[in-house]
């Protein structure tokens, strides 16, 4: 029985990291694995200036003490590229080290502006690069963000390439007929740079040659107010809907009646929203950002939207390319149903997981 202590966010946020660690949490349970989990909590941004050093500080107290009296045999921290937050895991990390644990650090998405910094500045470089080469093992989300850190000079060796998890199962249609009228699906946190504004700039130009086409917009975000508005500007109300934050199985039934997951986002890491279109067997019109550039194959798994920013004349080509070849959008369908189930299932994926933190104790035994 191998003892984890995971690091995540709390889990009233919502969003891909903790949406991975409850499905980790799950089947780990079920592969003789004891998991505590610890949440890092949740800071009000208006207080985030003023007290965040005091609440980091109660955190790394915490931290200590559940290190004590758990006594873990790997502590899996799941950091973001993101600069405050993965400073402050770089403290959780310097703790874990210095209690004399082994330390798995996942490092969910990446983001060019933190990666050109330690990838071009001397005291930043320096910095990270200590950082990195504290942790036992280092787990990103594609093999080019495993050359960022190797070009950093971190042991390539210790550098695993693992990807997000989806409960294909769940997800899996029982039947899905692509016939007229589509329905084109666009799930995410309702921000601009998820690109909701480009795909909704898309829907008049579906809509003049298949009018009958349906947009589904799930999500909440700052954002979503001003969409709204949009639509009713256009006199689009009969084609688009915005269903708000959906979970369990009410979002898992709108993937189902999905047939095109439409997501032309400007930058991630790897989306569980795409892992959930592939279960549900859409086809997909996609942006090749982040792991999606090397994970998914254009006219395989669906159509990629080259141009960046997004651009909504090219979307709804890609759209209508689709609805033209009802045979291309079911055998795209039929090959995202397979990748789901072997590749990205909970099981396929939490199975490399365990391996890692086998291999992890096996090496602190060894030691």
């Amino acid at each position: 029985m191998i003892k984890v202590l995971l690091l995540g966010p709390s889990f009233i946020l919502k969003g891909g990291v903790t949406n991975y660690l409850d499905l980790l949490i799950q089947n780990l349970k079920k592969e003789e694995v004891q998991v505590k989990y610890f949440a890092h909590g949740i800071i009000p941004k208006i207080w985030i200036n003023i007290f965040l050093p005091f609440i980091v500080m109660i955190q790394l107290i915490k931290l200590k003490k559940i290190l004590k009296t758990y006594q873990p045999d790997v502590v899996h921290i799941n950091p973001s590229l993101v600069l405050g937050a993965i400073i402050r895991d770089f403290l959780f990390l310097t703790v874990v080290k210095e209690n004399g644990n082994q330390v798995l650090f996942f490092i969910h998405g990446w983001r060019k502006i933190i990666s050109g910094r330690f990838e071009k500045h001397g005291f930043w470089r320096k910095y990270f690069k200590k950082r990195f080469d504290m942790a036992d093992v280092i787990v990103v989300l594609t093999k080019k963000f495993k050359e960022h850190l190797v070009n950093l000079g971190v042991d390539q060796n210790k550098i695993y390439v693992s990807s997000m998890m989806v409960d294909s199962n769940k997800y899996h249609p029982n039947s899905k007929e692509f016939i007229r009228p589509y329905e084109i699906l666009f799930c995410a946190n309702l921000r601009r740079e998820k690109g909701p504004y480009e795909l909704l700039d898309a829907v008049p130009l579906v809509l003049s040659k298949y009018g009958d086409t349906k947009f589904t917009f799930v999500g909440k975000g700052k954002d979503l107010d001003k969409l709204k508005e949009i639509v009713k500007e256009k006199g689009l109300g009969k084609n688009v809907v915005f269903t708000g934050y959906k979970n369990g199985y009410e979002k898992i039934n709108i993937y189902k009646k999905a047939h095109i997951f439409a997501f032309p986002s400007y930058t991630e890491g790897f989306p569980n929203v795409i892992l959930e279109a592939m279960a549900a067997g859409c086809a997909l019109v996609f942006t090749p950002v982040g792991s999606l550039a090397e994970a998914m194959v254009d006219g395989k798994n669906g159509l990629i939207v080259k141009a960046m920013p997004p651009n909504p004349e090219e979307i709804a080509e890609k759209i209508m390319q689709l609805i033209e070849n009802p045979n291309i959008m079911k055998k795209m369908s039929q090959n995202n149903l397979v990748e789901a189930k072997e590749k990205y299932d909970i099981k396929v994926v939490s199975k490399q997981i365990r391996e890692i933190y086998h291999n992890i104790d096996k090496k602190n035994t060894n030691f």
